[in-house]
């Protein structure tokens, strides 16, 4: 039995370490690679939360992938070298990527110089747009997807316009020079670029800018959904005279934080309320952080959201006991089934040892009754036998199965009773004459079957 209770012991120290365990891996963070263009507001606001993240303890860890662009982003998220990328919707969109959240919408502006003649996106066939990058692009440069699809919706042939890739330095000195007749710039105007934009093509002409509307945005937007219209609103860029003077019809393009399809649904959702929860405390030190949205759910989108992120989003969330009830409840009728075999496995080990106990004891009352008519030679028999059962009785094997202190303290006794009748035998042989031997046979018959019996 004492054997049966360290085992006991050991199988449930098993059990607490294998429930620590499983903690610990639940509870350890999970790191997420995130793929970003250098030096944009996504990487400032990204870094900012994986410094929050990591401050809070939180079950998330951002580890960011710093690219030249977007759509290097786009290409290092499609061969699965990172968990999430922020790409643009109209440039290299990943096939495998599932939204998450939208950074920001950004505005397209097209604007001319004031003493441009410059007045739609007709007029720009023949001219050069110079098309605004934070950083200047690596590798062999072909015309933004943006400006293919407003020349396509005009009919403007591309070859007939000549982009050309400027950063903001860059952009004032060819407007000045009047190496562009046109600047394209996409971003959103309280992150500065395009106020820069408008201000630096203002000062260079030293005039109020044109702005070229895009007028037929919403058609644009029906035919594909990575773009939307949005009105840019009389005075959006200060300025006196407002700038612009009148509101105008644009396109809108997406930049959205993307994530595999490979990705945990409970990991996405996660993610998805830790960048909600700290949007409003990176917005104080980076305002455009107040632009992240969460993107629509609607079933068919075309830009699939991350079925974690819209458990989120649509308050669809399952529980620790939603998602593990099977789990737990199968586990519990394991345990249950392997308490009850422990139990079954305890209460036979007892009845084996309770059944020796009987036999033990039974053959002892019979040494007693025998030992009143015995003869010397008998009660020699007798006493080898009865040290026979008492080595028996303190084997090991037989001591580990009896760990009752009444059972041990009966056994002792019937022992002592034994020893005492054998005693009195004796003295009674010595003092009187020979009697009547009894049946030495058949008390060795018995003793050997009670032995037999009681080693069994």
């Amino acid at each position: 039995m004492r054997h049966m209770i360290f085992i006991g012991l050991a199988a449930g120290l098993g059990l607490l370490a294998l429930f620590g365990l499983a903690i610990y891996l639940y509870e350890r963070p999970v790191v997420l690679r995130v793929a970003v263009a250098r030096a944009s507001g996504d990487q400032t606001i990204l870094a900012a939360a994986a410094q929050k993240f990591a401050h809070d303890r939180d079950s998330i860890r951002l580890k960011l992938v710093p690219v030249g662009d977007v759509a290097e982003a786009a290409q290092l998220f499609a061969q699965g070298d990172t968990d999430l990328a922020v790409v643009r919707t109209d440039i290299a969109m990943p096939t495998n990527g599932q939204s998450v959240l939208i950074m920001r919408k950004n505005l397209v502006i097209l604007i001319a110089p004031g003493n441009s003649k410059l007045k739609n996106v007709a007029d720009l066939k023949g001219h050069r747009v110079g098309v605004l990058h934070n950083t200047p692009p690596t590798g062999t440069y072909r015309e933004p997807k943006v400006l293919e699809t407003i020349l396509a919706q005009y009919d403007v042939p591309l070859q007939s316009v000549t982009a050309i890739p400027l950063t903001l330095d860059e952009m004032r000195q060819a407007v000045a020079e009047k190496k562009v007749d046109a600047v394209l710039a996409v971003g959103v105007p309280d992150t500065g670029t395009l106020a820069k934009t408008v201000g630096a093509v203002t000062a260079a002409s030293q005039n109020p800018p044109i702005f070229i509307p895009i007028s037929e945005a919403k058609a644009i937007a029906d035919r594909s959904p990575y773009y939307e219209s949005a009105d840019v609103v009389r005075g959006l860029f200060g300025g006196l005279p407002p700038r612009p003077l009148e509101t105008f019809q644009t396109l809108s393009v997406g930049t959205r934080l993307v994530a595999s399809s490979k990705l945990k649904d409970d990991t996405v959702s996660t993610l998805t309320k830790l960048l909600l929860t700290v949007r409003p405390v990176l917005a104080l030190r980076i305002p455009v952080a107040n632009r992240i949205e969460a993107p629509s759910t609607t079933r068919g989108a075309a830009l699939p959201v991350h079925p974690g992120a819209a458990a989120y989003l649509d308050d669809e969330e399952e529980s620790f006991f939603d998602k593990y009830s099977d789990a737990i409840y199968i586990g519990a009728l394991c345990l249950s089934a392997l308490g009850s075999a422990a139990a079954a496995l305890a209460s036979r080990m007892n009845r084996r040892t309770n059944e020796s106990d009987d036999v033990l004891l039974a053959r002892l009352l019979a040494i007693v009754k025998a030992s009143r008519g015995a003869d010397p030679e008998a009660l020699e028999t007798l006493e080898a036998e009865v040290d026979n059962l008492l080595a028996v009785a303190l084997m090991p094997e037989v001591q580990r199965l009896k760990s009752e202190v009444p059972r041990i303290n009966t056994l002792s006794i019937a022992f002592e009773h034994v020893r005492h009748a054998l005693k009195q035998r004796r003295q009674i042989l010595a003092g009187a004459n020979r009697g009547a031997a009894p049946n030495v046979r058949s008390v060795q018959g018995d003793e050997t079957g009670a032995v037999k019996k009681f080693r069994s």
